[in-house]
């Protein structure tokens, strides 16, 4: 739907808000937003914005700001955004106001009108008092520029961390970050029970719209998920773990147009999400559904069942054919290359279950010499490139840059089993599919284009997710070279992105942790999923013999929770009236086989200790900082403590 540059901004229509212009500025109304860091602030900051900012489908001259503001309980919220050049926020070039209710689960959706194209701009938001973290945006280029792109999808939050996500929150040299499905997962896997929550409504399939929103919201309250949004633009697609709940696909969609940063292409049509975004003379972005509106009907031009639809396909077509643009990707759901073993397609849920589809499309690109395409492409949880071509001439190049935490078949068969899974499966794989140049069955991560006007330089980084690291490896590069169609250098070097503005302020949260330390065993326990924002530590108790067997931690409130097993001898303290747990001692140890808590030492405000277990000799400390203090712990638990790492919170008011 085009938008009227008149307008100052939009909120998306329908559901999800109404049009509302306001010609005056309200700047100068609002109080300078200096952060506090009090406690009261941080309370109220961490209320009513819980599930952080978002920036999504940049234009060259606007961008979707999204938040979800949680109120008092009135029936509507009232909302002011702004969005600036710098991040003091002295350079306002836009600004507005708006509403949301309960009727769009109280988001926020602004189609912001920005003055200039190619450019990182600031935004934020205000209600209920208090000022949300600030966000950082960019704006797609008009003129010929080097574009770079982050390329993720498949993230189940329980499988392991979002290491994938905070790194590319760290990195400075996107335009954007593309994620082509599965943003949320309706079901855990029976194999990747990892970091499981303390709430089960957090690992059941939804089955309402509210169980459906609330699952959004889980995800949101992930810090390394609320980071990467926060820093750059999103451009997300739908795949079947998003939309196919038990709540059933009319619910499952109104949920994700509310909760993700999309600019919805057709007003009042919320099936329809497949859209052109124009990166200026350099890229046409050109973004699919190849999982709800047309699959698996029966098209009228080839009579062969369908992935697109002939609609999709025909308006695809016109696009490829259209496009003035140098490079165009196809941003897609499923795998497009033809993947076989002994002549089976190893799963008919992708292009190969549709090849009349399939050859349509690449046809269109060779018939008509469309020159310079990438698909760009998640779902399979494995990592591919492949040349495509129809009829003996080189048509596109595909890359599939494994799923961000969704397991493979290092989730899938383990061991010594596993390793020879792995090389089975990739020299089959080569063997029968000698276009697939690149393949990868077992890590995690993300894949990074980089368009120039000489080529497209594709890279493979990979990304721990089991436990939390700042590691990533760039394990492949390759480069296809411009107007060639295919993949002309397998094995190049890491690539130099262009330094975009200095990122957003870091969000200051009322409850934070450092860290873990310990074993890979046991369960996952996390005392923040089950704080709220006035939980105050009252009382700590330590299971030990020669190891920490378990610890456990009572509020204010009555609320106690125990982490670990029952073995050896009880320690406890009660904490006096103002009196806070300041620093932590731990200390790792290993007995048969097992890494696991052998001694914590816990010191308050007053210098009282809690002390418990041996000391192995080598130990990590972890302090508070001055106006902080230890609220609760995160880690793993088992028969004994596993692993554990505190969490921080100010010190009240």
């Amino acid at each position: 739907m085009l938008q009227s540059r008149r307008r100052l901004f939009q909120v998306g229509g329908g559901l999800f808000g109404s049009l509302i212009m306001h010609p005056k500025s309200f700047s100068s109304e609002i109080l300078n937003n200096e952060e506090s860091k009090s406690r009261r602030n941080l309370e109220q900051i961490s209320t009513t914005f819980a599930y952080g900012v978002a920036s999504g489908d940049p234009l060259a001259d606007r961008v979707i700001l999204w938040t979800h503001v949680t109120g008092d309980g009135s029936p509507s919220v009232n909302v002011r955004w702004q969005a600036a050049l710098d991040v003091a926020f002295t350079q306002i070039v836009a600004e507005g106001d708006t509403s949301t209710t309960a009727e769009q689960d109280f988001t926020i959706k602004v189609d912001a009108l920005l003055p200039y194209s190619g450019t990182t701009y600031y935004y934020r938001f205000f209600a209920m008092n208090c000022w949300s973290m600030i966000g950082r945006t960019r704006t797609a280029p008009s003129t010929m520029s080097n574009i770079r792109l982050a390329l993720v999808s498949c993230s189940s939050i329980w499988s392991g961390y979002f290491n994938t996500y905070e790194a590319l929150a760290r990195r400075s040299d996107m335009d954007a970050i593309l994620h082509v499905g599965d943003y949320i997962y309706d079901f855990v896997d029976e194999d990747e029970q990892r970091n499981m929550p303390s709430d089960p409504v957090n690992t059941q399939n939804p089955d309402t719209l509210a169980a459906v929103r609330q699952r959004y919201r889980y995800y949101r309250r992930d810090p390394f998920l609320r980071h990467a949004h926060q820093q750059h633009p999103w451009i997300i697609v739908w795949d079947n773990h998003d939309i196919d709940h038990a709540a059933g696909k009319a619910d499952s969609i109104r949920a994700f147009h509310e909760l993700v940063p999309i600019r919805s292409p057709e007003y009042g049509n919320h099936d329809l999400i497949y859209r052109r975004l124009s990166f200026g003379p350099m890229l046409d972005l050109i973004m699919l559904d190849t999982r709800h509106i047309g699959r698996d009907a029966i098209s009228s031009e080839t009579g062969q069942i369908t992935i697109l639809g002939d609609q999709q396909f025909q308006w695809l077509k016109n696009q490829l054919t259209e496009s003035q643009a140098h490079w165009r990707i196809l941003g897609n759901q499923v795998l497009m290359a033809p993947c076989k073993i002994l002549g089976k397609p190893i799963s008919e849920s992708m292009w190969d279950g549709y090849p009349a589809d399939r050859q349509r499309v690449l046809q269109v690109l060779v018939d008509h010499g469309i020159k310079n395409t990438l698909i760009a492409t998640g779902d399979a949880h494995l990592s591919f490139a492949a040349n495509l071509e129809w009829g003996g001439r080189a048509a596109a190049v595909e890359i599939l840059p494994s799923s961000v935490t969704r397991g493979n078949l290092d989730e899938q068969v383990k061991g010594v089993l596993g390793a020879i899974a792995k090389g089975g499966f990739a020299a089959a794989i080569k063997l029968f599919n000698p276009h697939i140049r690149y393949f990868e069955s077992t890590r995690h991560g993300y894949g990074i284009i980089d368009l120039k006007e000489e080529g497209a330089h594709l890279e493979f980084w990979y990304v721990p997710h089991e436990e939390l690291s700042q590691d990533q490896e760039m394990a492949q590069a390759i480069d296809v070279a411009s107007g060639q169609q295919r993949i002309t250098q397998e094995k190049s070097s890491k690539s130099e992105g262009v330094k975009r503005a200095s990122p957003a302020p870091e969000e200051s949260r009322l409850y934070d942790s450092p860290g873990e330390v310990g074993g890979q065993g046991g369960s996952y326990f996390n005392d923040g999923e089950r704080l709220h924002v006035q939980s105050r530590l009252v009382h700590l108790s330590i299971r030990s013999g020669d190891r920490v067997d378990a610890i456990t931690v009572r509020y204010e409130d009555g609320n106690a929770y125990k982490h670990g097993g029952n073995g050896g001898g009880e320690h406890a303290m009660d904490l006096h009236v103002g009196e806070y747990l300041r620093r932590m001692t731990v200390g790792v140890g290993h007995h048969k086989g097992t890494t696991s808590i052998h001694y914590l030492k816990l010191v308050t405000s007053q210098g009282r200790v809690l002390e418990a277990g041996k000391n192995p000799g080598s130990t990590m400390d972890y302090s508070a900082g001055p106006g902080r203090h230890i609220v609760g712990f995160r880690g793993r638990q088992g028969r004994e403590l596993e692993k554990i790492g505190p969490i921080y919170a100010p010190d009240f008011d």
